[in-house]
C-alpha cells in the first residue's frame, strides 16, 4: 500500500506522460513547471527564441550584477564579514571568494599594465625589467603568497575548531580587498599625475597603508576573536614573515629572470 501511495505520489509530481518535460542538458524528467532542473541545475527554457535568449541573459547579468554590489560594499567597509557569511553558510548572494581573488586581481594588474605606461623608446633597460616583472611575474607570485599567507595565519591563529579552511578564506577576501584598494590607488595616482600632482602619491600611499593594516588588525579580530594583545603581536609577526616571504620571492625571480 505504501508503495502503491509513493508510486501515485510520484506521478502527481509530474505532468501526465506524453506532456513530460526534459531537461535539456540532462534529459532528467523535470518536476511539474521547475525553473531550474533538479540533478544538473540547468535552468529550464520555454521556447528557443530571441526574447528568451535575452531574457535569460538579462538574468544571469543582474543576478552577478547584484551580488558584486553585495560583496564589495562589505569587503571595504567590513573586515571578515564575507569570511564569517560564508563559514555561516550564506553564499548564493556574495562572489565566491576564489572568483573574487581572481577578478579583483585581474582588474588591478590590468591598471598596473596600462594606466601612465610610458612608450617604449622612453624605458631604460632597467625600467623594462621592472615592467615585465610586474606584469608578468608578479600575477604568478600572488597565487603562490595567497596560500602562504594562509598558512601563516593557521600558524599563528591556530584557535580550537579553526580548520585551514577558515584562514584560506580570510586570505582570499583579504588579497581581494589588497588589489581592490591597489587598484582605487592606481585610478588616483594616474589622476594626480595628469594634473602634475604626483607629490600627493606619498600622502596616498601612507594612507592606503594606515587603511590596510587597520582593515587586517579589525577582520583578525573579528574572525579569529583573539583578545587585541594576542592579535596585535600575532599580527606583527604575521607581517614581518609575509613581507620577508614577499621580498625573498621578489628577489629571487629577479635572479632568476635575468
Amino acid at each position: 500500500m505504501s508503495g502503491s501511495h509513493n508510486k501515485l505520489k510520484e506521478l502527481n509530481l509530474n505532468d501526465s506522460p506524453g506532456q513530460q518535460k526534459k531537461c535539456g542538458n540532462c534529459e532528467t524528467i523535470l518536476i511539474n513547471q521547475a525553473s531550474y532542473c533538479h540533478h544538473c541545475g540547468q535552468a529550464t527554457v520555454e521556447g528557443e527564441n530571441l526574447l528568451t535568449f535575452f531574457k535569460q541573459f538579462l538574468k544571469d547579468y543582474f543576478t552577478f550584477d547584484s551580488k558584486i554590489f553585495r560583496s564589495i560594499g562589505p569587503l571595504f567597509t567590513k573586515p571578515g564579514w564575507l569570511t564569517l557569511e560564508y563559514l555561516e553558510g550564506r553564499r548564493v548572494k556574495y562572489i565566491p571568494p576564489l572568483r573574487l581573488f581572481i577578478f579583483s586581481s585581474i582588474i588591478f594588474f590590468l591598471f598596473l599594465s596600462l594606466l601612465d605606461k610610458p612608450p617604449a623608446d622612453q624605458l631604460s633597460e632597467a625600467d623594462a625589467y621592472w615592467d615585465n616583472f610586474f606584469e608578468s611575474w608578479l600575477p604568478k607570485l600572488f597565487f603562490l603568497l595567497s596560500p602562504l599567507f594562509a598558512f601563516l595565519l593557521a600558524l599563528f591563529f591556530k584557535k580550537r575548531n579553526r580548520s585551514i579552511l577558515v584562514h584560506f578564506l580570510f586570505s582570499l577576501h583579504f588579497h581581494a580587498t589588497l588589489f581592490s584598494v591597489g587598484s582605487i590607488y592606481l585610478l588616483i595616482s594616474w589622476t594626480f599625475a595628469q594634473f602634475d600632482l604626483l607629490f600627493l602619491n606619498r600622502i596616498l600611499i601612507v594612507l592606503f597603508g594606515v587603511f590596510l593594516m587597520a582593515y587586517l588588525i579589525k577582520g583578525l579580530l573579528k574572525v579569529f576573536q583573539e583578545t587585541i594583545f594576542g592579535t596585535l603581536w600575532r599580527f606583527l609577526l604575521l607581517m614581518i614573515l609575509y613581507l620577508l616571504l614577499i621580498g625573498g620571492s621578489t628577489l629571487f625571480l629577479a635572479l632568476i629572470s635575468r
